[in-house]
């Protein structure tokens, strides 16, 4: 029988057991895809839907284009404008609300990053720094997808591509993994599909325009759809797999939360943005 071409581990984010070199199997290709069960208590997220739809914790938000029916808290950094200083300058108030966020115990940034670290051999994980003393990239941003929306199959490999990323780039590797954290899944859709095309293959073809667009059908490709339910996070590789988010069906708005990361040149550290 042939074996899966994604392949991937599933573990209990507390396990005494998870594997302290899951990361470095991930960015060598060994290992696909990795999900975290129980990273937060279902029952202390169950609030968070409500609060964040009138957006109570008063977080900076943005739209996507208007096609893909989302929009997000936070300033991501493939949509931001080249010029970066609005960027850096919302960054410490989306970081106070993001802290003041309650998700049952330790806030979310430093909960995420004690979980990456001990997947990748304690290397700590924090934001990237910015280029001028103080400033520090977007830890993450929380995206809203109501009915219908969608993100169109693409690959993270953005860092050659789009101006706000050259300081990014400069400090990190070129592979660029993420992590996808639900907080509030879709009543039915919304789910992550990664497809078996990588980017050594296709990467122009799908290079993510942020706009809806013709390109190559992919029904016909095999994939794998990864849901998510709230509390559980899951890792990939997204520099390499094709990947993107089926319409979300049903009334109810899918929440997440969403990064990028990369080690640092020197490996010694991972860094994340949003």
């Amino acid at each position: 029988m042939r074996e899966p071409f994604l392949s991937i581990e599933t573990h209990r984010a507390d396990a005494t057991d998870a594997p302290g070199d899951a990361l470095d199997r991930l960015r060598r290709g060994d290992l696909g895809a990795i999900v975290l069960r129980d990273v937060f208590d279902p029952d202390c997220l169950a609030r968070l839907p409500a609060e964040l739809a009138i957006n109570t914790p008063g977080f900076v938000r943005t739209e996507f284009p208007p096609a893909f029916h989302a929009y997000f808290y936070g300033i991501n950094l493939n949509l931001a404008d080249p010029d970066l200083t609005p960027y850096f300058a919302a960054e410490p108030a989306f970081r106070r609300s993001l802290a003041g966020l309650d998700v049952g115990g330790v806030p979310a940034e430093q909960r995420i990053c004690d979980l990456l670290s001990r997947l990748d051999r304690d290397r700590p994980y924090a934001p990237a720094p910015g280029p001028a003393p103080g400033q520090r990239h977007f830890f993450t941003t929380i995206r809203a997808h109501r009915t219908g929306g969608y993100i169109p199959a693409h690959f993270d490999n953005e860092a050659a591509a789009r101006p706000t990323y050259r300081h990014v780039a400069a400090l990190c590797e070129p592979g660029i993994y993420s992590f996808v954290l639900c907080i509030d899944p879709a009543e039915a859709g919304g789910a992550l599909e990664v497809f078996n095309v990588t980017s050594r293959e296709a990467a122009q073809a799908f290079r993510n325009r942020d706009h809806a667009g013709h390109k190559r059908d992919l029904a016909s490709v095999e994939k794998v759809a990864i849901r998510l339910e709230a509390g559980e996070m899951v890792l990939l590789h997204s520099s390499r797999y094709l990947h993107g988010v089926s319409p979300v069906e049903g009334t109810r708005t899918r929440w997440t939360m969403c990064s990028f990361m990369a080690l640092s040149r020197n490996s010694l550290r991972g860094y994340c943005w949003g």
